[in-house]
Order: C-alpha cells, then structure tokens, then sequence
C-alpha cells in the first residue's frame, strides 16, 4: 500500500494556547544547567540546601540590584513572576481598586481578584495606555496600584512608547499610585532592535520580571524590586505566605547571570524565534489582515479577533478547529471586567503563541484557522 506520509492530511496539529518555550531552547540548557546546578550546590553547600532568606538568594538580589540601580535590599526574588506579582496584590488592603490594561496577562487579574480586588482596565491603543482615560480612572477612584506590561505585551503584543510609559509613571506618581510595570518579556526583542530601559527611583516604579521565559518554566525564578519604605510591609507577606524560596535554582541563576551565560542564551532566545515571529505575522498578515493591532516584535503572544464568529459560534469554532488540528481557546479571561461584554461584540478574542512551533507549522495553523472562520461565516 503506497504510504501517504508527508501529505498535509496526514494528522498535523498545533496547539496554540500555551506560552511554552521552545524544546530546542530547552535541550541546549540541559548541559548549561546540570553543569551549573553542581557548580553552585558545590560552591554554595549547605547555605542554598539549609533554610534561607525568604526575600531570595543574596548574590542573585546584588546582582538584579546592580542591574537596575538599586539597593539589593529593594529586590524581592521569588519562585516564579506570578508569585511576587500575587504577593504584592497579597500585600494591598483588600477589596483595592487596581487599574489594569483593558486586555492583560489572564492569571495576574484573577489573582488580583482572587484577593477581592476591583479591577478598572483602561483601553490599550498601538503605543500604550489611553492616558486620558487612566487620568480620569486616577482622579475618580482611591487607586492603590496599577498593573501594566510594557514590553511586548501580553496579550496584544504591543509595545508602550518611551514617552506613553514615561507619562504613565508621570501619572501615577500625580496620585499617589504605585505603577508596578511587568517587564517578563523585555529582553526578548527579536527584529533586530532593543527595549528601552525602566529607571528605577525611590519612589519606583515597581518593577516585576520573570525568568521563565529566558531560561525555563521548571525554574520557578522571578523577581520585584520595590520602593525602600515598601520593603518591610512586603516582607512580612511573604515571610507568612511561604517561607523559603528555591534558592538552589537561585544560586544556579545568579552563577548563570555573572558567567555571561545568560546573555549569550537570551541571544540564542533572539535567533531562535526570530523566524518562527516572522512566520506568525506574515501568515497573520495574509490570512486576517487588520485583524490584531501591531506587527509582533517579539514575546510570545499575538492577539486575533475573529468578527465572523459571534457569541453563539464560539464553541463550533473551538471544537472545528480542534478537530481540523488546531488548539485554541476564547481569551476572555484576559479582559477586565468593565470591558468583556464590549469586547464580546467585536467578535471572538483568541491569544496566539508562537515559539515552541516551527515556522511552517505556524503558518499551517493559521491557514486552519482561517478556513475553519470561513466555513462557519
């Protein structure tokens, strides 16, 4: 019987809904971190194997210190981003009222809300924030933070301007409101240029950033650097939520770090995902022209709306395209309340990721896609 492999019926799939790195990233840091993980419980012993610090690893908060200014003691190096973004809504009286981006990271807002607070989104536009409309939400509302990704931004893949992020710190400092900015995907920029950099003051902002995205998942590394008179509040939240964190994986990080072993993997990051990004957007560009708001630059997220599939076509559309090979799911999720029902009628909302696929795949997946919005029009 004559084979049919290698046709484009033969069961391919792609599923795009988890941001997961790349198992070719993954494969070339098992060497880098068995090697570095004897390295530092050899160099280290019993100090990162014993209980620690629960504010983190102290060479790797000198290190992040240095990096952005700072006085370590500033820095908070916890077991992933998500949780020092969830011990700091942990450390906010309950029931605040935190400004969001109309579409943002989906676990971070339910967090905020899983402590009881009222989520208030201001409308994302190419460059940033509706700074009209976040100056209005800050002088009618008691705010006690704002929450926003300025790099490559999750979901909407945008990037803020120097300018937009500057008046938003600008703003907030106006009235009082911590700007906490979550820069997990800054230094991965993959057209060529680089991301501004966030000057820390006294004042802050507060800054959060994760390493899953630049070294692994299974890490569990993240940080936030915090203003001085903050630190003390901050630290007796986390001292009654967890009392230590991974400090092996921190030693091996800051080892890692003052090696130059992880700029040169971020580097590798860059090249790696620069074909599969330009895949994405050219097949996007093809498929649903002006359907997303910017080209992608980097991350690992893109956004589509899909204006032919209206509320009662949700599901037909998910369980069609699972069936043609293609994971997807409705993003809702990642919207603050005061902007889902609007956003319901634009059309279905779905979050594309990219890295973990290769070039021809994606494109394919997004063909799929497309046909399957098609059929069901």
């Amino acid at each position: 019987m004559e084979s049919n492999k290698g046709t484009m019926s033969e069961k391919q799939s792609i599923n795009f809904l988890r941001g997961v790195p790349a198992e070719e990233a993954l494969s070339r840091l098992i060497p880098l971190a068995s090697e570095g993980y004897e390295k530092v419980i050899r160099r280290y012993g019993t100090d990162v194997l014993q209980y620690g610090h629960f504010t983190g690893f102290k060479p790797l908060r000198e290190l992040i210190g240095r990096l952005h200014r700072v006085d370590p003691e500033r820095v908070i190096v916890g077991n992933g981003g998500l949780e020092v973004i969830s011990l700091f809504f942990k450390s906010l009286p309950r029931n605040s009222t935190i400004i969001v981006e109309e579409a943002s990271y989906d676990r971070a807002l339910l967090d905020a809300m899983c402590y009881g607070h009222h989520l208030i989104g201001v409308q994302l536009t190419r460059g940033g924030v509706d700074l009209n409309q976040l100056k209005n939400v800050a002088k009618k509302n008691a705010v006690a933070a704002f929450y926003g990704i300025p790099f490559h931004q999750n979901p909407t893949g945008i990037n803020y301007t120097e300018e937009n992020r500057k008046e938003v710190e600008r703003i907030c400092r106006e009235h009082g409101i911590p700007c906490v900015w979550d820069i997990c995907y800054q230094a991965l920029r993959y057209d060529g240029k680089a991301n501004d950099s966030i000057e820390v003051s006294e004042w802050g902002p507060i800054l959060t950033n994760s390493f899953t995205k630049t070294i692994s998942p299974g890490t569990k590394c993240g940080y936030m650097i915090v203003p001085t008179h903050y630190v003390g509040h901050l630290s007796g939240i986390i001292a009654n939520t967890r009392i230590n964190p991974n400090l092996p994986t921190q030693a091996f990080i800051a080892d890692f770090i003052e090696s130059g072993g992880y700029d040169d993997f971020v580097k590798y990051l860059r090249n790696l995902y620069k074909p599969k990004m330009e895949a994405l957007n050219t097949a996007l560009h093809s498929f649903f022209p002006g359907a997303f708001p910017v080209t992608i630059s980097g991350g690992f997220f893109a956004p589509l709306t899909l204006e032919n599939i209206s509320g009662d076509k949700e599901v037909s559309f998910i369980e069609s395209a699972k069936h043609a090979g293609v994971g997807v799911a409705a993003a809702w999720n990642a919207f603050a309340p005061n902007w889902k029902e609007e956003k319901h009628k634009k059309g279905l909302f779905i979050r594309l990721t990219f890295p973990a696929f290769q070039p021809d795949r994606i494109a394919w997946g997004i063909s799929m896609l497309k046909e399957t919005a098609e059929r069901l029009a």
